[in-house]
């Protein structure tokens, strides 16, 4: 029961700061995000900074939204069951839950969410979660149903706290390999002991332009014998203690399947999101 009181309580803190004014205002999330890109960038976007400052607050502003999309109803999840784009909670312990609903109506996106509470510092959870080439080391793998991580490594830094990443799963039969080449971003705020990492897909190659993305699309290959999948979300990390944080990871994704069976969704939630989490755990 104690657990369970610290854990709402790391979560309303949690709620608390993403619903406060810097956070919610636009042209105060723009200053933050412009402040953080000048401290970090190359001087090859310099001209370009206002179209990439307006493109990175659109992208935090709306993982932003995401975040604050879990809100602390813990009544409201108690019965397992929501109306259409409702949250179904699938997993709750004293140390995490997960949670997933249906995309909005007429799209083939699903939306998983875990949060829970590691004891760890932020900097060491930080690190684990945005090293895409560790992924294999801790990330779970199964033979029935299959889901091996095959490969993950870093295509690009662009600078600092952004990155490109290319993450290749193998799947059960019939279905192929998997692939999502993603996009990361990291925004910090430090005034509530806040980092956050955006994790947004990149499916389009010929759009990408250094004057709208900041980066060009150089050393990003194109897919081959595999299908590349559509994410868009990220993680929220908040310091409790020196030796304890907070965790959230909410992601929109769709997997490229005309039809998803709810057994599926379930070995998804409970054994990669789930058992995913209690390995990063560990790992930290």
């Amino acid at each position: 029961m104690e657990r369970k009181q610290k854990i709402s309580q790391y979560r309303g803190r949690l709620d608390k700061t993403l619903a406060s004014h810097d956070l919610t205002n636009e042209e105060t999330l723009k200053t933050l995000v412009k402040k953080q890109i000048l401290r970090s960038s190359q001087c090859e976007i310099e001209e370009y900074m206002d179209n990439v400052v307006e493109k990175r607050t659109k992208e935090v502003s709306n993982f932003l939204d995401m975040l604050r999309s879990a809100v602390n109803d813990d009544d409201g999840l108690k019965t397992r069951e929501m109306p259409h784009g409702g949250w179904k909670l699938k997993q709750d312990t004293e140390e995490y839950r997960v949670m997933y609903r249906q995309g909005p109506e007429g799209t083939p996106f699903h939306t998983l969410l875990v949060e829970g509470y590691i004891d760890g510092p932020v900097d060491v959870c930080l690190c684990i979660s945005w090293e895409s080439t560790l992924y294999k080391k801790w990330w779970p793998q199964y033979n029935i149903p299959t889901f091996k991580v095959l490969s993950c490594e870093c295509l690009k830094k662009v600078q600092i706290g952004e990155q490109i990443s290319l993450v290749r799963m193998k799947i059960s039969w019939p279905l192929s390999a998997r692939e999502a080449v993603v996009h990361f971003f990291q925004f910090e705020y430090f005034q509530e002991d806040l980092v956050i990492v955006l994790l947004n897909s990149i499916s389009d190659l010929e759009s990408i332009d250094r004057s709208t993305h900041g980066f060009t699309k150089d050393g990003i290959p194109d897919a081959q014998d595999v299908v590349r999948i559509d994410v868009v979300g990220g993680f929220a990390l908040q310091k409790v203690t020196s030796d304890r944080s907070y965790f959230r990871t909410i992601a929109n994704m769709d997997i490229k399947l005309d039809f998803v069976p709810p057994s599926f969704i379930n070995f998804i939630s409970r054994q990669l999101i789930g058992g995913g989490f209690r390995l990063y755990q560990k790992e930290v």
